[in-house]
């Protein structure tokens, strides 16, 4: 019988060691390229959120008026496809044994409801509101339900089920489905709204009927005037058009499942390229018939948003893992890390600024005037007025960061 000498022993351990040792390397390099991604959408997100000036806005930075899609509407979905890949990231191990399902679901749904409840918590913040007599409690009835952490919440319940449970197959199979149902049902005439045929803030179509009809017009984002005075609430995160955003999530699942695989890492990008651009050319022809349209959340504007994610996260492990230009990346690692952290933060700090007063001003109408008086070009000074909101959460997250302080929800 063969047996190895201890020098050979000694050399396989260390080749074994050597292996393992840069696999884990990869495999961090790969979730640094989401965290990169993750972190980029989060400072976006609190950047096009906390302007100077809503009135002051350059184009790229301001969502389309209805239809169409500017780069700002492709920040919201980018985010949902990242938490999809990062469900197939912590989850794809598991998966494949059935006794792990229950566990699965059960730690599943757990985040997907605390993650509603911050959201609806974030929302009614500081749940006063200003009278004649004073500040008093706000009104339970007129607390908004949805909003963006609640709608990550139903989609991540919704879409980590869906993973556990089916292969990518029937994912592919899924996501087809509820695109199509979607075009469907967003045609069907019914009595008090119309097809499409609505201004921003108007409820005449389907969706907005629908949201209409389950929240009630008190628990909605605001009210608008329509067809003979008649008041109904606009939710731009409603219940109805959160069902074509578990798709954009699913296309985040097969994303992840697909970087996972043991390929080349080339193959891997040139897979996202070339799906990618399937899916955005896919989705230009749709747009003819079908709008892309983010307060919809039309089947279209999911293939849009969803093909220029998959060529993003290619070009990104390229520059990261395959140039190396890792190093680019850390800043917003830092807010990747601790994104559930960052955007709270960030939307809580943005509530007290206007409700907190400052003369016959709200201290972020004080604030964003000193930078205006400083800066006369008005939309430059209310972006410069944005961009200022990163440094104090980026000070607080880099101080996390280096402690290994990570908040997971």
């Amino acid at each position: 019988m063969y047996s190895l000498s201890p020098v050979n022993v000694l050399l396989v351990y260390g080749l074994k060691t050597y292996i393992h040792t840069k696999y884990i390397e990869m495999t961090n390099q790969r979730i640094v390229s989401i965290d990169f991604l993750r972190g980029l959408t989060i400072a976006l997100m609190i950047v096009v959120n906390n302007p100077g000036n809503w009135g002051q806005l350059f184009t790229p930075f301001s969502h389309a008026h209805w239809e169409g899609a500017t780069s700002t509407d492709l920040i919201f979905p980018f985010f949902i496809f990242i938490v999809g890949a990062s469900i197939a990231f912590s989850m794809l191990s598991k998966v494949s044994e059935p006794k792990n399902h229950s566990n699965l679901i059960l730690k599943v749904i757990k985040r997907g409801i605390i993650i509603f409840l911050l959201g609806f918590l974030k929302d009614n913040f500081p749940f006063v509101i200003d009278t004649a007599e004073g500040y008093v409690f706000k009104p339970f009835d007129s607390w908004r339900i949805m909003g963006v952490l609640q709608r990550i919440g139903l989609v991540y319940l919704f879409a980590g089920i869906i993973f556990i449970k089916t292969n990518w197959k029937q994912q592919i199979g899924i996501i087809a489905f509820i695109l199509l149902g979607y075009w469907a049902l967003l045609n069907v005439e019914i009595e008090g709204a119309y097809v499409l045929e609505l201004g921003k803030y108007a409820g005449g179509n389907i969706v907005t009927y629908f949201d209409n009809m389950i929240l009630g017009d008190n628990h909605m984002w605001k009210y608008v005037n329509i067809n003979e005075g008649y008041v109904l609430g606009w939710e731009p995160e409603g219940l109805l058009s959160t069902v074509p955003a578990i798709a954009t999530c699913l296309l985040g699942i097969l994303a992840g499942t697909w970087i996972k695989k043991d390929l080349q890492l080339l193959e891997k990008i040139t897979g996202l390229f070339a799906v990618g651009a399937l899916l955005t050319a896919v989705s230009l022809l749709w747009n003819l018939v079908f709008p892309f349209n983010k307060g919809l959340w039309s089947s279209s504007y999911v293939l849009y948003a969803g093909g220029i994610a998959l060529m993003s996260t290619g070009f990104c492990m390229w520059l990261m893992d395959f140039k190396g230009y890792s190093k680019v990346a850390k800043p917003f690692v830092i807010f990747g890390s601790n994104a559930t952290v960052a955007y709270l933060m960030a939307e809580l700090c943005s509530s007290l600024s206007w409700f907190i007063q400052v003369g016959d001003q709200s201290l972020n109408q004080y604030l964003a005037g000193g930078i205006n008086s400083l800066i006369p070009h008005a939309k430059i000074a209310s972006h410069t007025y944005a961009l200022l909101w990163l440094i104090p959460f980026f000070m607080i997250l880099r101080w996390m960061y280096n402690r290994k302080i990570f908040v997971k929800v």
